[in-house]
């Protein structure tokens, strides 16, 4: 399993219902982690296929090419970065809505 992060300050409802609606990889809304970050989980090993395949999904919506959106694994500050993990101290640094 791999948590994702998406950020986008528009067509929130629209990448939740596509990215539920996924079938390969399924991913499962977790919650909201602020106003415009939500998390989700991916039912594969493979973080850059969950990675890839949400990008894609929400290009896919009418407006999803031209909206400002970022999909990070849960822990990352930018992509391709470090992944911390709960426990280290930059991991809240990830999270400043918490």
């Amino acid at each position: 399993m791999v948590l994702i992060n998406v950020t986008s300050p528009l067509l929130r409802n629209e990448i939740r219902e596509t990215l539920v609606a996924c079938e390969e990889p399924k991913y499962r809304y977790v919650r909201n982690i602020g106003k415009i970050e939500m998390q989700f989980e991916a039912d594969t090993d493979d973080s850059s296929k969950a990675l890839r395949t949400a990008k894609e999904r929400i290009r896919s919506l009418k407006f999803g090419k031209i909206i400002m959106f970022r999909v990070l694994i849960d822990g990352q500050f930018y992509e391709n970065g470090k992944i911390y993990k709960p426990g280290d101290k930059e991991y809240k640094a990830t999270r400043p809505a918490d």
